[in-house]
């Protein structure tokens, strides 16, 4: 009896460390995720009028790591350098998500411009079918170029924000 619960509630127990963990996991990754959102939207705003500034990698991953510590603090079991990788993993699909939005905001421009279509293009048309796009307007190695930059930039912007914290 007695060894048959001990078994049990260690199991139990294990369990429930899995599931914190996943659970500190989720917030981390959430908190990245939301922390984001405002560099995003400079980074787009930014990109429509033609910059391309590391100042938006750096507060992307300030942001991102702000908003992980800030959903995590109650947490004791978040490791930082998981939050960093974390944080890394997010920003470059937040990267590459910020870049095809701005060349299918692009897309959208020329093609209601300059296109024969009956109707309006719009963004989340050109973002939808963006690889076709790319593909008929032969500019899929423009993108590819611009999207390299893009993650550089935000490489550096990120490392000055690794810098900034581990200064504290």
């Amino acid at each position: 009896m007695g060894i048959m619960e001990n078994d049990t509630m260690e199991a139990e127990n294990s369990l429930q460390a899995e599931e914190s963990t996943l659970l500190i996991l989720g917030k981390a990754l959430l908190g990245a995720m939301l922390g984001a959102i405002p560099a995003m939207l400079l980074w787009v705003v930014l990109g429509k009028v033609g910059y391309l500034a590391a100042i938006s990698g750096f507060f992307m991953f300030l942001g991102e790591m702000i908003a992980c510590d800030f959903f995590t603090k109650k947490s004791r079991q978040m490791n930082i350098w998981v939050a960093l990788i974390i944080c890394a993993v997010v920003m470059i699909v937040d990267v590459y998500l910020c870049e095809r939005f701005v060349w299918s905001w692009e897309l959208s421009d020329v093609l209601n411009e300059y296109g024969e279509v009956e109707y309006s293009v719009g963004i989340f048309d050109c973002f939808k079918n963006f690889n076709e796009l790319t593909a008929a307007f032969e500019v899929q190695e423009d993108f590819t170029a611009s999207l390299v930059k893009s993650y550089l930039f935000a490489a550096l912007g990120g490392f000055a924000g690794v810098m900034k914290l581990a200064k504290k």
